[in-house]
């Protein structure tokens, strides 16, 4: 399980996160979605997460299983890349994929990190059968088989940000934490992508942490929603709540009943 404890960050004048507290994973492969007003900390709560950022005050836990027992250990200094390799791995809002590279390169480069060959002599080839094959699955799982020896720039936007998860799931991630996925990408594909990544999730029992302003999607697909604003937890729970929670729909999305 992965834990934020009382995470503050403040720019300025501005409380970002205002001690917050949350729990993801408490089921294997949960499926939480963050939701808010502009401005309301959810990428903030994420780069603290992930380490891109560090709180001011506050603490950044995950819970593992060892000798029989859970032990809990503190990540709150733990470097990114070392968070990536602790199963803790973060796709952004804007893709990051390597242009002038195919898809199946692109998959092979995650995977190879992964193995730790990025170094190797001939690391970028095809010459290592484990790392192909967890290439040929990845690239099934995300539905990219057909289009892998495509260039990635020539790619449409929902391909393009299937590529950039797939190359998430090739680093081997017990949690995933997704930026606004679908930002940018034509409303007829925004559930092609998201249902591609639910069932890549599923498979493989990778808890997700999801931005997301699309709440069609959240209703659709979340095991649990977490709604900030200004900085805190308003509320969580069931995504039930964006039809039954009067306020809720007040503040998320300016209905007054």
């Amino acid at each position: 399980m992965l834990e934020a404890r009382n995470l503050r960050k403040e720019f300025g004048e501005l409380r970002a996160t205002d001690d917050v507290s949350l729990q993801f994973g408490t089921t294997e492969g949960e499926t939480v979605f963050i939701v808010g007003p502009n401005g309301a900390g959810k990428t903030t709560l994420v780069d603290l997460l992930t380490g891109l950022l560090t709180p001011d005050r506050g603490s950044v836990v995950v819970h593992r299983q060892a000798d029989g027992g859970i032990v809990e250990e503190d990540i709150t200094d733990m470097a990114p890349a070392d968070r990536v390799r602790a199963g803790l791995v973060r796709s952004f809002q804007i893709v990051h994929v390597f242009e002038e590279m195919t898809v199946r390169e692109n998959v092979r480069i995650a995977v190879l990190s992964r193995y730790d060959r990025t170094l190797h002599m001939r690391s970028v080839d095809d010459g290592h059968e484990d790392v192909e094959r967890t290439v040929d699955e990845l690239l099934e799982q995300f539905r990219l088989e057909d289009i892998e020896d495509e260039v990635a720039e020539t790619l449409p936007h929902g391909d393009r940000k299937l590529l950039d998860v797939a190359m998430s799931f090739g680093l081997a991630p017990e949690y995933l934490l997704l930026d606004e996925p679908t930002s940018g990408v034509a409303t007829r594909e925004k559930e092609y992508v998201i249902e591609t990544i639910a069932e890549a999730s599923e498979a493989d029992s990778v808890t997700t942490v999801t931005i997301e302003h699309d709440m069609d999607l959240v209703r659709e697909y979340a095991d649990r929603l977490v709604v900030l604003h200004e900085g805190r937890v308003f509320r969580e729970g069931d995504p039930d709540l964006l039809e039954t929670d009067a306020e809720l729909r007040r503040v998320l999305l300016g209905v007054d009943e």
